[in-house]
């Protein structure tokens, strides 16, 4: 009962593992620095069958031999499709000279119409997570896993796959995607707050 009491008093920034977010960065409390990517989307629904394995392929060979830990996640994140449906309005008021466009442009605003109401309109954010622990010297653990992390970027943009190593406020808005997926891509954080991060060190 005493330990559950603790427990329950403990604060948020006690609970969070995290001492500072700076440049490409997280520290932890215990001892880490980790570094972030983003894989954008790609579309394998253009490519062959043969293509599609074949990109696998040469992708799967990038990391044979890297037997270091490394975490892929996902989060989905509502996309607000509000902007969208009233620019297909506007077009399709202002449409006069094509019947066949206007057909499209209404088709457009009704399949957008029900993406919203369905729940459906999410798209996936994937992240990989990579960390090194910090020893007597924090500029080489950090330069070996930015390395790291480079080299997982270059991987992945030689199979055509775009990836950025996020910086501090991509780090932040990523937290809060975890936390509240809706608000994460519009909300504008300072580096100094960190009450959001409750949860991301996955």
């Amino acid at each position: 009962m005493k330990k559950a009491k603790e427990n329950r008093l403990q604060t948020a920034n006690e609970f969070v593992n995290v001492k500072d977010i700076k440049r490409k960065f997280l520290y932890t409390k215990d001892g880490y620095v980790m570094v972030y990517l983003r894989i954008y989307p790609y579309n394998l629904d253009l490519l062959s069958q043969e293509e599609r394995r074949a990109k696998a392929a040469a992708l799967a060979a990038s990391f044979d031999g890297d037997r270091k830990d490394f975490v892929y996640f996902t989060f989905p994140r509502e996309i607000d499709l509000d902007k969208y449906k009233n620019t297909l309005k506007t077009q399709y008021t202002e449409e006069y000279t094509s019947l066949g466009r206007r057909h499209l442009l209404a088709e457009l605003v009704k399949e957008a119409t029900e993406l919203t109401t369905s729940g459906e309109n999410y798209e996936h954010q994937h992240f990989i997570k990579l960390w090194k622990a910090v020893t007597s010297e924090r500029t080489d653990a950090e330069q070996d896993v930015l390395s790291r992390a480079d080299e997982f970027r270059q991987r992945y943009e030689s199979a055509g796959i775009h990836v950025e190593i996020l910086g501090a406020d991509e780090i932040l808005k990523m937290c809060n995607l975890f936390a509240n997926p809706i608000q994460a891509p519009f909300e504008q954080h300072t580096t100094d707050f960190y009450e959001e991060i409750t949860k991301v060190i996955i």
